[in-house]
């Protein structure tokens, strides 16, 4: 989302380094004023919540081969716009522009017996329900990565099909 401002004057900008970096903790990129205001100004925060030497050296690893490999990126969204098509009619919400496609169930307890059948043929499959999401929006959650083939997005689809579709 950031990616627009780069090189702005003035801009602050915090990145996780979950998940997409497959590290943890997060930075903050800013102009050299800000970021001597907060070493010299929220030195107890830093301090506190600093990243081991490990963990820093990974994540700088991390955004180095993020950098270099545009190729990467360009397949994982591939993969999404597959995905995306073919379970576009499953989806009960609008998908982000992430790798991540919520399929809205609604009922906890059938979002979770879903979740359940899937994991047992073999899909890492998520059931997340309240409150990590409103009421009454339970879902499964799909990430789609780069070790997802277009076989395995298929056999998602079909078994999801089987799943759902009342006897």
């Amino acid at each position: 989302l950031a990616e627009a401002l780069a090189g702005q004057p003035n801009v602050i900008t915090l990145h996780t380094c979950g998940k997409a970096l497959g590290c943890e903790g997060a930075l903050i990129c800013a102009p050299r004023v800000a970021i001597d205001f907060l070493v010299n100004r929220a030195r107890p925060f830093i301090f506190s919540t600093a990243p081991s030497p490990l963990v820093a050296h990974m994540v700088r690893k991390a955004i180095g081969l993020v950098a270099s490999h545009d190729d990467w990126r360009e397949d994982l969204f591939a993969r999404v716009a597959e995905a995306r098509s073919l379970l576009a009619p499953r989806l009960g919400a609008a998908p982000s522009d992430t790798q991540i496609l919520p399929v809205i169930i609604g009922d906890d307890a059938r979002t979770m017996r879903i979740a359940s059948a899937l994991q047992r043929q073999g899909f890492d499959i998520r059931g997340i329900r309240p409150p990590t999401v409103p009421q009454g929006t339970a879902r499964l959650r799909i990430s789609i990565t780069r070790n997802v083939t277009k076989g395995d997005i298929g056999a998602l689809s079909e078994s999801l099909d089987r799943i759902m579709t009342p006897a």
